[in-house]
């Protein structure tokens, strides 16, 4: 008889692992803008590599994102400090250019580098639920949302997932998980 082996990722980074991603990933302006890109919209690696200077709103600090794996657009947003990078870096595209002009197998092996000698270095290669791979970074923007209290269903759209089973996995993570009520009980 197997056992059932229980793979989902859950990993996501720390906000001290998002300061080495982001140190690592500056000097190559490609993936650092994937990189911030990836943290503050929780867009999917072909999403983030569709894009182009016309999908940018800069006037409402956000982007129109097209989900490839549910066949629709969504919108999602940056900070202003984002907003500074690409403004600087649409100059001279055209409205059609993308965002990123890399392919994603040049992405994936860039930040796996990246993975495997900052945070992946004791862990098996087919340590699936544990190791950072470039969706680790959609699951490290949602899983700081739920920390930072955001409610369920706006997650839900943020991620653009169709179905809310999907988003629950993060309410784990959300302060009013019941831990404060648990801790206040029986105070005699």
């Amino acid at each position: 008889k197997r056992f059932k082996v229980d793979n989902k990722r859950e990993r996501y980074l720390e906000l001290g692992e998002i300061k080495i991603l982001l140190e690592q990933t500056k000097c190559k302006e490609h993936l650092y803008i994937f990189a911030q890109l990836a943290l503050q919209t929780g867009a999917r690696l072909s999403t983030i590599l569709s894009l182009c200077k016309k999908d940018i709103k800069f006037e409402t600090n956000s982007i129109i994102l097209t989900d490839h794996k549910n066949s629709s657009t969504y919108t999602g947003f940056y900070n202003d400090m984002l907003k500074e990078l690409l403004i600087k870096h649409v100059r001279g595209l055209n409205s059609n250019d993308r965002l990123i002009n890399k392919h994603k197998q040049t992405i994936q092996d860039q930040l796996t580098k990246i993975f495997t000698t900052q945070f992946n270095q004791d862990l098996d290669k087919d340590d699936r639920k544990n190791r950072v791979v470039t969706h680790t970074l959609r699951h490290t923007f949602a899983s700081h949302l739920a920390i930072n209290g955001t409610p369920i269903f706006t997650i839900q759209k943020l991620l653009n997932h169709k179905d809310i089973n999907m988003t629950l996995r993060y309410a784990k993570l959300a302060p009013d998980s019941g831990k404060d009520m648990v801790q206040k009980l029986y105070k005699l």
